[in-house]
Order: C-alpha cells, then sequence, then structure tokens
C-alpha cells in the first residue's frame, strides 16, 4: 500500500483527490484514506500531549474505542473538528472542540485540546 505525506495544504488535498480517483482506496496519507479528504480539508499529523481515549461520538462518557497514548501520532482531519459536549481536559476548562482521528486504524473522536 503506497503512503504519501501526511502534509500538505488544501490545494494539494484537491489535486490529489483528482490524482487518485481511480485508486482512492488503496492510497492513503498517513493513516487516512484519501478517500476521506474532502476539497477544502487538510490531514495534519497529530500528537497527543495526554493520553486520552478515542471516542465513537463527541462525548466525554460515549464509547471508547481505543486509547491514544501520550506522545503518540495520529491524522487528524481540519474539516473534522466538531462542536458538541463540554470537556475540561488537557489543560483547557469547558471546550467542546472535538477532533476527528485516526490511530493505528481507530477512527473516532478525541478532545482538539489534547492533540496537537
Amino acid at each position: 500500500m503506497k503512503k504519501l505525506s501526511p502534509i500538505f495544504g488544501a490545494a494539494a488535498a484537491a489535486g490529489l483527490l483528482l490524482f487518485a480517483s481511480g485508486t482512492a482506496s488503496a492510497a492513503t496519507i498517513g493513516t487516512v484514506p484519501v478517500a476521506q479528504a474532502k476539497a477544502g480539508c487538510v490531514l495534519n499529523p497529530a500528537t497527543a500531549h495526554e493520553s486520552v481515549k478515542i471516542r465513537k461520538t463527541a462525548k466525554v462518557n460515549a464509547t471508547a474505542l481505543g486509547l491514544l497514548p501520550k506522545g503518540a501520532k495520529a491524522t487528524y482531519v481540519t474539516c473534522g473538528v466538531k462542536l458538541a459536549e463540554n470537556y475540561s481536559f488537557c489543560g483547557w476548562k469547558n471546550d467542546n472542540r472535538w477532533s476527528y482521528i485516526t490511530y493505528r486504524g481507530i477512527k473516532g473522536y478525541v478532545p482538539l485540546a489534547c492533540v496537537v
């Protein structure tokens, strides 16, 4: 499976979608399938500030799908940031920004304050 650099701008993302249109199911950017990269979205590398559970939905008590350990590298989609339930984690109080990430095949939400 061909892997591409996880860092690129929105214009490159749009061009990559056109380039990979016939093989989107096989190509990945970091750990995120190219098919998930929508025009105008940017896939970014993320590093966990603290260990945090990856949740099925953007809620503090949602089903935990796995753990993103402190210092671990993941990939997040900038257009995947969701305003949802408030949390007080990673030095932020009453924040409601959640990030959609992919980590070792696990896809879900983590508090945005907990990832770079």
